[in-house]
């Protein structure tokens, strides 16, 4: 792995192009899983149900 202080300005800015993208995806991934939790929620008629994410 190479040092911050030892890459150029250039590599800088494409490290950081490439995690922004990576990040991008990310989100895109976390908004389908969403919207499928919430497809499947409504399938399962839970949709209403309040769920405090605690395992209750």
């Amino acid at each position: 792995m190479v040092n911050l202080e030892q890459m150029s300005r250039e590599e800088l800015i494409e490290v950081i192009r490439i995690k922004d993208e990576l990040l991008k995806e990310l989100r895109d991934e976390i908004q389908a899983c969403r919207e499928l939790i919430d497809e499947l929620q409504i399938k399962l008629g839970v949709k209403d149900i309040p769920y405090s994410g605690n395992g209750d």
